[in-house]
């Protein structure tokens, strides 16, 4: 085994942070994710304290990449980054393990096991799957289509057995200028040299057929011609004002709302679409029961916008249920047809921890002091599906809506799609984290959410970014000004494109390539574990 000064170990760090950090957007140096794990794979192969760096690595990774999340708790930040820098320690742990008892190269372990604890992280509540290391591809449209069968973790573990490639070659060139015992648990390895040109050989294959893969796919003429004129609106309202409203600066919100959702009429315009929450009143309940002038204003706004447009209206609002004396508030989705009658709404399932809702708060009150501000919106029972028919009557569709977050819950996605949605919706308020990197690396991960069940999401966003995304991921649409696509103002109006009605292999079984991953991790280590008893 090679031995380092610390500070070499440091650097190889610091280096890994850097090219991982820099790989996502922004800015977005997309072939650095190839090359940026290797340090990291190095400190492994070469450090007994594996645990210690590799949660050194992530979490100064995820401190340095979730800034934004200090635009509204820093408390929140900081545990979120240390929290989720503990998948980080943990790959670095069982890779350390699983090379020392195996004798294996890292080709043969890291890729399974990074996407093993990258599904894991996928779990809502309890991950964050945000920064795959797939989702930094998102522009490279024939290396991303493999995601319609395996999903992102199919491009993560790509670019893993990559960089494992790299490092396993770094070692074996190392080894000819230092005396490698027996005992080195690569030993075996690198007398093999089968295997070592299989390290060479595998990367290189898998790459060719995703990209053959690609090429294919993209070259196919799939997308049917006519698909429903959909306008979504970017008022650009600053989270401070939206927040800490007055009466007088919500009916402003909803007159700047209302006159660019009018500057829609004469497009033939089928689905009007305003971002989460952006309706100041509440559109559920009989005005006259709360007494309230915004509530009555709002209703009037929906009835002036559709005899003018003639268009269906998705409109992001609060939702309130009342029980006896008790009030249930949702963030939720309202459907309007195009002659202002109320259709049905839906309720955001997967709410935002910390952010929507305050976690084991019953048992650890002390949560409630992460966020700056009250949080008691209740969770949506049902995915909920829209009717619509184009204005000349020649198509009749379905499609779903997705709030905010929820674009990151691929399985959500994949439901839709699966019960027959033609098209999604995602409406979003990013305004929180003003003109940061996070409204880029959304977009980034609702692309994947496209490519993985081959179908176009149209995204109403209050502050950017508002896009149009094709099933095949490119981002085919996107509002912008003078070159600037964030904290704009104005409407974007844009067809959907269609996919042919035959579903992907990923909307038909899901995470399988994930689970396969999972499957082999475990095995791995169970056979470590047997090998370490009997040894």
């Amino acid at each position: 085994m090679f031995k380092k000064p610390l500070y070499i170990n440091l650097f190889l760090a610091f280096l890994t942070i850097l090219l991982l950090s820099f790989s996502f957007p922004s800015p977005c140096i997309s072939y650095l994710a190839w090359i940026a794990l290797v340090p990291w794979l190095i400190i492994i192969s070469t450090e007994y304290r594996t645990g210690l760096f590799s949660y050194l690595i992530g979490s100064l990774f995820f401190i340095f990449n979730l800034t934004w999340i200090g635009l509204v708790t820093g408390s929140g930040w900081i545990l979120l980054a240390l929290y989720t820098a503990l998948y980080f320690c943990a790959f670095g742990i069982v890779i350390r393990f699983l090379r020392k008892w195996l004798r294996l190269p890292y080709l043969f372990i890291a890729p399974f096991a990074w996407v093993t604890f990258e599904y894991l992280r996928s779990f809502p509540y309890f991950g964050f799957p945000w920064f795959f290391v797939g989702h930094s591809q998102y522009l490279h449209l024939p290396l991303i289509q493999i995601a319609d069968i395996t999903g992102v973790y199919g491009v993560s573990f790509l670019i893993v057995a990559v960089n494992s490639a790299i490092a396993d070659l770094i070692e074996q060139s190392m080894s000819r200028y230092f005396h490698r015992p027996k005992t080195d648990p690569t030993f075996f390895f690198y007398k093999n040299r089968i295997i070592l040109w299989v390290t060479i050989i595998v990367p290189c294959f898998l790459i060719s057929i995703t990209l053959v893969y690609g090429y294919f796919d993209l070259s196919g003429n799939r997308a049917l011609p006519e698909g429903p004129n959909i306008c979504v609106v970017q008022g650009n309202i600053p989270q401070g004002v939206k927040i800490k409203a007055n009466s007088k600066q919500k009916k402003k919100i909803l007159s700047k709302y209302t006159n660019l959702s009018l500057g829609s009429a004469g497009k033939s315009v089928d689905v009007i679409v305003w971002p989460e929450t952006m309706v100041p009143g509440i559109l559920n309940i009989n005005p006259q029961l709360l007494d309230r002038e915004i509530d009555r204003l709002s209703k009037e706004s929906v009835r002036s916008i559709t005899r003018a447009t003639g268009a269906n209206l998705i409109l992001g609002g609060t939702a309130i249920d009342v029980c006896d004396t008790t009030a249930t508030y949702f963030n939720t989705a309202f459907y309007f047809d195009r002659y202002g009658r109320y259709v049905n709404r839906y309720d955001k399932i997967y709410l935002v921890p910390f952010g929507e809702f305050i976690p084991f708060e019953r048992w650890f009150p002390f949560f409630s002091y992460i966020v700056p501000y009250n949080v008691s919106l209740s969770r949506g029972e049902e995915r909920v599906m829209f009717d619509l028919t184009t204005k000349d009557d020649s198509r009749h569709c379905k499609f779903g809506v997705i709030i905010c977050y929820e674009d990151t819950v691929a399985p959500l996605v994949r439901k839709y799609r699966k019960d027959g949605a033609d098209f999604m919706i995602n409406i979003t308020n990013d305004a929180w984290f003003h003109d940061s990197s996070e409204l880029d690396q959304h977009l980034a991960i609702m692309v994947f959410r496209a490519v993985e069940n081959r179908i176009s999401i149209s995204r109403a966003a209050n502050s950017g970014i508002s896009s149009f995304v094709a099933p095949n991921g490119e981002i085919y649409d996107y509002l912008s000004n003078e070159g600037k696509y964030k904290e704009i103002e104005g409407i974007l109006c844009n067809k959907i494109r269609f996919e042919n009605s035959v579903n992907s292999w990923y909307t038909n079984h899901g995470d399988v390539f994930a689970i396969l991953c999972l499957s082999v991790t475990t095995v791995l280590f169970l056979a470590t574990l047997t090998r370490r008893i009997f040894t």
